[in-house]
């Protein structure tokens, strides 16, 4: 049988090298076309829900994760929900029965929300997480400063008011995750023998707090210029979320006043 195969191809040897070509042909024309994935996509079809609630693990599963699952409960579309509450935040996961339907099931989880938002805590910040795979990391990239001018949490807002929107507004990006640095915060500290003496209570200090970066009337800076004054500037990071906050209130111009600055000089040679 080897022996028939051999004289064969040897007898027909043209015809051979003309279907080794064409194989070859053939490989190359698949490589350019088919769809490659290193890395293939082994997850259900889901949905996403992401609840944050800086609360323990069981006031979020009670107050929040259960109250959701229960109104997502009902759909045709949905196969199971799948709920794990941590430490200040909450994932659901809305496993769909076709991938097709993913449009109409999204919909249908944005208006469950919106009608249940009234149950929820007030402080707790519910979002349906964007539409793609849990394969769908496609690039990472970090800031660095060679300089050692900035610190960690420059440089996660340097990431956060210009990189991160810019590359949100590119065609085909989902999400833009943030990881690493510091987030910058505000903490107030007080003192109850104080609060005390002049009436004011914990309410109060917190409602105060957070109508702070709010325009009650957006009648008074709507279309004009507004001066914004500053003591002391550092990074520039509170007057800038004070313009962002007059911009969506429909500010025509910002300018900015500063009496100070605080830098980082050298250290002085001895």
């Amino acid at each position: 049988m080897l022996t028939t195969i051999i004289n064969a191809v040897i007898r027909f040897r043209w015809l051979v090298w003309c279907l080794v070509a064409g194989l070859v042909a053939l490989s190359v024309y698949a490589l350019r076309t088919v769809a490659l994935d290193a890395i293939p996509d082994l997850a259900d079809p889901q949905i996403i829900v992401y609840a944050k609630w800086p609360r323990s693990p069981l006031l979020l599963e009670t107050d929040v994760t259960e109250p959701i699952i229960r109104a997502l409960e009902g759909s045709p579309e949905i196969r199971s929900i799948r709920g794990t509450s941590h430490m200040g935040f909450s994932f659901i996961y809305v496993i769909l029965r076709d991938p097709g339907h993913r449009a109409a099931v999204r919909q249908f989880v944005s208006e469950r929300l919106n009608a249940i938002r009234a149950q929820l805590p007030p402080d707790a910040n519910v979002t349906v997480g964007p539409n793609a795979s849990s394969m769908g990391w496609i690039f990472q990239y970090a800031i660095v400063d060679h300089e050692g001018t900035r610190d960690l949490r420059e440089l996660r807002l340097l990431n956060e008011s210009q990189i991160k929107p810019a590359l949100q507004s590119a065609a085909g990006v989902a999400e833009v995750a943030s990881v690493g640095g510091l987030e910058k915060q505000y903490q107030i500290k007080l003192f109850p023998p104080l609060l005390s003496e002049r009436g004011i209570s914990l309410r109060h200090i917190i409602q105060a707090v957070a109508g702070a970066f709010r325009v009650r009337d957006t009648s008074a800076v709507a279309g004009k210029t507004v001066i914004l004054v500053d003591d002391v500037l550092t990074t520039g990071s509170t007057a800038e979320a004070c313009a962002r906050v007059l911009k969506r209130a429909g500010a025509a111009r910002i300018e900015l006043i500063s009496w100070a600055r605080v830098v980082r000089p050298a250290q002085l040679m001895r």
